[in-house]
């Protein structure tokens, strides 16, 4: 079973601590450690989503709590889905552990949305441009050849596109313009934002410099959604030195907006191709 905190684990201790919040909204996880005969960093750590409880100390906490018979059918169900291993990940020994969390978060997905001011998203990313970057980035790098196992990371990643996944991606005119591993890279990922922008499932929109201000300004970020209509889903923010998910109600309901607000100021998919294929043709004149 995968260690570490999991998207899956997280919805079951939040529905765990909603119920012992419901109890006495005074109860603090040492009382309810105290009487469900376990220690309070076993209660801590299964509301925040990075341990897996036994059934005997799942129904011992649901007792503690006055769950009914639904909520105890309920809990069970998180309880089975989390129990699951998610999907097998290409590179998981590679990755640090809060970009596979993502990973492992992104694996289950239906829809993502991302927002990227200077380099091309990750999804979006051909090998030899993710090796570039990956090169660059050199100082935060995971060992020797990681710039060859970042390209081919990128490439497995991608794969989740020919599943049930939806990609929507908020590009600024500056990433056309950041000429990354020079001209034959650029003319390459260049002619693979066409070709990925012709999928069904796949949408793309440039946000010109006459927009001006736009998004956060301060990095990428990546929204994930999912199928269930309970599910608020969660915000992936990455940088060098390792990634941060943001699943609170309040913060991913923001970053929802943001990008919203920013879809306002983009070209549409037919003007954004337009504009890829003159950066393109510029490339290769």
């Amino acid at each position: 079973m995968a260690t570490g905190r999991t998207r899956r684990k997280a919805k079951l201790g939040q529905y765990m601590q909603a119920l012992r919040l419901r109890r006495d909204p005074l109860m603090i996880p040492e009382r309810a450690a105290e009487l469900a005969l376990c220690r309070r960093e076993t209660v801590t750590r299964l509301e925040n989503g990075t341990k897996l409880p036994s059934l005997v100390l799942l129904g011992s906490l649901l007792s503690v709590y006055g769950a009914s018979v639904e909520e105890r059918a309920e809990a069970l169900r998180l309880r089975k889905y989390a129990a699951q291993e998610p999907a097998v990940l290409e590179h998981a020994g590679d990755l640090p552990p809060k970009y596979l969390a993502f990973r492992k978060d992104e694996s289950d997905a239906v829809t993502e949305r991302t927002i990227d001011h200077v380099t091309v998203p990750g999804m979006l990313q051909t090998a030899g441009y993710a090796a570039v970057i990956a090169e660059a980035a050199r100082w935060f790098n995971l060992g020797i050849g990681w710039e060859q196992r970042a390209a081919a990371e990128r490439q497995s990643r991608q794969r989740l596109l020919s599943g049930p996944l939806r990609l929507h991606s908020l590009i600024g005119e500056a990433v056309l313009h950041n000429h990354v591993g020079g001209t034959p890279v650029m003319v390459e990922q260049l002619r693979h934002l066409l070709t990925a922008g012709a999928q069904d499932n796949v949408t793309i929109q440039v946000v010109p410099f006459s927009a001006g201000a736009w998004g956060t300004m301060t990095g990428s970020a990546i929204i994930l959604g999912y199928d269930d209509p309970d599910d608020q889903g969660v915000v992936y923010l990455d940088y060098a030195a390792g990634g941060e998910s943001v699943d609170n109600k309040e913060s991913v309901a923001a970053f929802t907006a943001l990008f919203e607000d920013a879809l306002r100021s983009a070209l549409t998919p037919a003007a954004s191709a337009k504009l890829i294929k003159a950066g393109l043709r510029k490339l290769e004149a």
